[in-house]
């Protein structure tokens, strides 16, 4: 038995010491930590500076971030620059973390986190480790039962990726497209993208424009958020442009290069299309991805299919790329047919109309596309519906004109508002001086906002928003709706699949089978978003007439 007990407390110890291995990541060594005992500047109560390095806070509630240095130097001045977006996003993300964690239990979740993504830092750029210690040393202590400063960093990183399987695929709102030559009207390359990632509001307000000087490789431009290093939209100073757009992705067993990670290399090292392929094929990823690529070298782009088990590529064959959120490449497809009841497919047939209506278009003309809420021929589905290359609910959108270094970022998450315009060029010459500007954009260049955003109809979906979320909570505390509100609640948006559901579930709530299956069939006969809301819309249906 001594025996026994002997061998059960070493078997004890040798899982415990394994566990902590993985558990507590150590950080990388860094042997000049000197920029941490510098003290921020304060310009104005929007205008931040430490060494080189400084941030911007313009009125249209977007963030310009400019770091330069080590890769530490870099990560520690975007941390603490920016550590109230920093503590305020990190706090979303720990709330998203732990919703989706098949336990509360704040040590569960840590060792699940820490198991899931044990090997990460060996599978990341060692420069990219440095970055996100830098960052990590201004995170909150609050959620350190969570994990170590730096080992949340990490982990949060794998937060887009994951989403992929947490989330349908058909409900992402990504759209990116290229088009060059004829069809452009200064006959160069023009990219718009709309980019779907959203934990709420609150995360949807705090943008970030983050341009960055790095030692090695070119400097470039990414669109992020607080304690962010990878790159989901951006440009560098030679015109190359990469967006990635999610792709259904099985739920991965271990975290592997995150596909932001993947996207950040190519940005800070690739100056042509088979440079950024080259980059993206030496690299194991855990989700499956849709990279668009453009290059001002090449005056082209290229659309890279990233798998677990496999790479592909389509180049332009015409002048216009499209990218929804499905493989076209013919190696990749997979066994099941798209097709336009698709949210992911509908978009693409819609954006196809769209291009085609007119040639030599414009930066202005791509902002229309990118704010466009109609459906196929031009049909009202409703605003806010998925099938809508605007679903007036995304993170950002941003337009590039790789020749002339030139990226456009709208201002308001909706993309209705102002498109503010960067220059690389004139950036990166401006961060030369100190002080730093005012502000990096180009005042004269700014795309206007779109003049729906003072009509009716966008006052009342606002209004439909905030009535929907009460709506769908509703239960047998709250008063029951009168026949006005419920009239009025469907006027706000009537075009919309989902001004009929609510409805109709309401009326299950209170039993009323017959009015709720009249409101199901209603709902049924608008554009539904997607075939999963479709079939659960049906199975309602069906209950209601048993």
């Amino acid at each position: 038995m001594r025996k026994l007990g002997i061998a059960l407390s070493l078997l004890i110890l040798i899982l415990f010491v394994w566990v902590e291995s993985w558990i507590n990541i150590p950080h990388p060594e860094i042997t000049d930590t000197s920029i941490t005992t510098l003290k921020v500047d304060t310009l104005s109560s929007t205008r931040f500076v430490l060494k080189n390095n400084f941030i911007n806070k313009k009125k249209e509630g977007i963030w310009e971030l400019y770091t330069e240095g080590t890769p530490f130097e870099i990560g520690y001045s975007t941390g603490k620059l920016s550590q109230d977006i920093l503590q305020k996003q990190e706090r979303i993300f720990i709330e998203k973390i732990s919703e989706k964690s098949p336990s509360k239990s704040v040590s569960v979740i840590r060792v699940l986190n820490a198991l899931y993504n044990r090997h990460l830092d060996n599978r990341i750029l060692p420069e990219y480790c440095k970055e996100m210690y830098g960052i990590s040393l201004n995170a909150s202590a609050k959620y350190n039962d969570f994990g170590t400063p730096y080992q949340r960093i990490l982990n949060y990183h794998g937060i887009y990726d994951i989403e992929h399987s947490f989330e349908d695929v058909e409900v992402k709102g990504n759209t990116a497209f290229a088009i060059k030559g004829k069809k452009t009207l200064d006959n160069d390359v023009l990219v718009g993208r709309n980019f779907d990632f959203s934990l709420g509001k609150e995360f949807d307000q705090q943008k970030i424009i983050h341009f960055v000087k790095p030692q090695e490789g070119f400097k470039y431009a990414s669109v992020s958020w607080g304690g962010f290093i990878g790159a989901v939209s951006g440009m560098n100073e030679t015109g190359l442009t990469v967006s990635i757009n999610a792709v259904e992705s099985k739920f991965p067993l271990a975290a592997t290069m995150p596909m932001s990670l993947i996207a950040r290399e190519i940005l800070q090292y690739a100056l042509t299309v088979d440079e950024a392929y080259n980059i993206a094929f030496t690299k194991e990823a855990y989700i499956s991805e849709s990279i668009l690529v453009s290059s001002a070298f090449d005056t082209t782009a290229i659309l890279i299919e990233k798998t677990p088990t496999g790479i592909d590529s389509l180049h332009m064959r015409t002048d216009e790329l499209i990218v929804t959120n499905h493989l076209q490449t013919p190696s990749l497809l997979p066994a099941k047919i798209y097709n336009e009841e698709n949210a992911t497919q509908y978009r693409a047939i819609r954006l196809t109309e769209l291009l085609a209506e007119r040639q030599h278009l414009s930066v202005i003309d791509i902002a229309r596309i990118l704010r466009d809420t109609k459906g196929i021929e031009n049909q009202d589905i409703g605003y806010g519906n998925q099938k809508s290359i605007n679903t007036l609910n995304l993170h950002h959108s941003v337009i590039f004109k790789p020749l002339s270094k030139e990226m456009w970022v709208a201002a308001h998450h909706s993309q209705l508002d102002e498109y503010i315009c960067y220059n690389l060029d004139s950036v990166f010459q401006g961060t030369e001086n100190y002080p730093p500007p005012i502000s990096l954009s180009i005042t004269n260049k700014h795309i206007p906002k779109d003049e729906f955003m003072e009509t009716t109809d966008f006052k009342n979906f606002t209004a439909f928003k905030a009535l929907a979320k009460k709506y769908k909570n509703w239960n047998y505390d709250l008063e029951k709706l009168t026949d006005d509100e419920i009239q009025e609640f469907i006027g706000l948006n009537p075009a919309a699949y989902e001004s009929y559901e609510i409805i109709g579930d309401y009326y299950a709530k209170n039993n009323n089978w017959k009015t709720a299956s009249e409101y199901y069939q209603t709902a049924l006969s608008k554009e539904v978003a997607t075939l999963k809301r479709k079939k659960e819309l049906q199975e309602k249906l069906s209950v209601t007439v048993k």
